[in-house]
């Protein structure tokens, strides 16, 4: 049997391949695992996310207090903040979202106007006469479009009621897990060496320490510069009289968590109520998040995030897209951090079997050196 390494590989896809095929015959044995795993995944991902969050400040204020009383600290600290955005913030943001419902049959015929207003033009009258083009056509079909963005809409805030349902289910676990995460969690690098042989452990110590420095500054660079986003788009939106700037600038803040992309994403929604306002105020909308992102990615971004990633832009624009068509927005946002830890993994296993690979001698010159 051939023993090359390319057929070694084939050797392992096949395998891998059998056993998920078999896998899917016995489903009846992993679906109550698969039940397990999805009604845990949502308090441990709130709850890693929070302790990539907290940490620092845990690691801060242990530097002078007991571990236990930075954590409560902590809490308390978070628990403030929690208060001022539901007694200030979130008002005003609720009372803009169901303004915006409201007007939103008056948004898509401002929209329509615009359009027969640009096909008055001389140069477009000829390519408005196209059934494609027309404006009947382009009216119909945005205001199909705006219709889905709206069922999004509706079924996101669906998505946060049903969250809303459980939240009392997650008020009790979620806050001992992540205290649990930071009083403990210095322990875990060292559980997971344990089940692998000594001769692993310089590799995955390493790789582990990169992961998680990886993963740490992803959330908290996310976190951080997107709450920039979303005040420099707030007080942009201010100046040039947008409406309902605080609900747009949540808009940006939210989508600033997807790559690249995110600032486009954000600029459709607000580009079409910029609409009813003036054509002019589109081009003031988008100064004002190239603006934005620009002091973000060039002056502020660099100082909190670095080059911790180490993943090439294309790469990302790629990830995102792929992500995006097979899991939806929530993909978009997870698909680099996985990226980079498999990327880690891989290159820490391709480095450890290089520098251990030991040349097989041929047994003639073996032979021959003992003669």
């Amino acid at each position: 049997m051939p023993q090359g390494k390319w057929f070694r590989i084939g050797y392992g896809i096949i395998v891998v391949l059998l056993i998920a095929y078999l896998a899917s015959k016995v489903d009846f044995v992993f679906d109550p695992i698969g039940k397990v795993l999805a009604a845990l995944f949502v308090p441990l991902l709130i709850s890693g996310m929070f302790y990539y969050l907290f940490r620092p400040f845990v690691r801060l204020l242990s530097l002078k207090l007991p571990k236990t009383l930075a954590i409560l600290l902590v809490y308390i600290g978070a628990i403030g903040i929690c208060y001022l955005f539901f007694w200030m913030i979130w008002p005003p943001i609720r009372n803009q979202s169901i303004n915006l419902m409201d007007n939103f049959p008056q948004i898509v015929d401002s929209v329509r106007k615009w359009l027969e207003s640009v096909q008055q033009h001389e140069w477009l009258k000829e390519i408005g006469q196209k059934d494609a083009l027309s404006t009947q056509n382009l009216t119909d079909k945005l205001t199909g479009s705006l219709d889905e963005l709206l069922n999004s809409v509706v079924g996101s805030v669906r998505s946060i009621f049903n969250l809303i349902m459980n939240f009392f289910f997650l008020l009790g676990l979620v806050p001992f897990m992540i205290y649990y995460l930071l009083s403990e969690g210095d322990k875990f690098p060292g559980l997971i060496l344990r089940m692998l042989p000594d001769r692993y452990h310089h590799e995955a110590s390493g790789a582990l320490k990169e992961i998680d420095a990886s993963i740490g500054s992803f959330i908290l660079s996310k976190v951080l510069t997107s709450l920039l986003i979303g005040v420099l788009t707030f007080i942009g939106y201010l100046l040039i009289d947008m409406p309902y700037p605080l609900l747009l600038g949540l808009i940006a803040a939210i989508t600033n968590f997807i790559p690249y992309i995110g600032p486009l994403i954000a600029f459709i929604p607000t580009a079409v109520v910029a609409l009813t306002v003036s054509p002019m105020t589109v081009l003031l909308v988008g100064i004002v998040l190239v603006v934005s992102n620009q002091i973000e990615a060039n002056l502020i971004g660099p100082r909190i995030i670095g080059k911790q990633m180490n993943v090439h832009p294309f790469t990302v624009m790629l990830l995102v897209i792929g992500a995006s068509s097979i899991i939806g927005a929530f993909g978009m946002i997870i698909v680099v951090p996985v990226y980079a830890i498999i990327k880690i993994i891989a290159t820490r296993v391709y480095a450890f079997r290089k520098l251990n690979r030991i040349p097989q001698k041929d047994p003639l010159a073996e032979v021959a050196e003992r003669k």
